[in-house]
């Protein structure tokens, strides 16, 4: 079976989390974990999405659980839950199972 090459970079702490965004022109934050069933269903359409913005946006996965205080600051209140952002300002949010039209304009793409 073909499978898309996975190029979402998950954080382990705030400054992985911080250091990518000064890197990177356009990111999406993806604030999921891996037992939440609408998380799973997202799971492809965000390896695609990756995939799809390879070179032109960073996709980049923070576990809510894991790293809270980064959750807190984006006030973050259910998952899965996406963040754009532009130049490291917001540029807009999604949440739930959305298509990945949607999350590409989260970043004007």
């Amino acid at each position: 079976m073909f499978e898309i090459p996975n190029t979402v970079m998950t954080v382990q702490n705030i400054d992985e989390l911080n250091l990518a965004i000064q890197e990177n022109k356009k990111v999406i934050l993806d604030f999921s974990t891996e037992w939440c069933p609408p998380c799973r269903v997202m799971k492809g359409t965000i390896s695609n999405l990756s995939f799809e913005l390879e070179g032109v946006a960073k996709v980049i996965k923070v576990d809510p659980e894991k790293l809270e205080t980064v959750a807190k600051n984006y006030n973050i209140k259910g998952i899965p839950y996406f963040i754009g952002l532009v130049d490291s300002k917001e540029t807009g949010r999604a949440h739930g199972i959305v298509p990945i039209q949607q999350l590409k304009r989260l970043i004007h793409e």
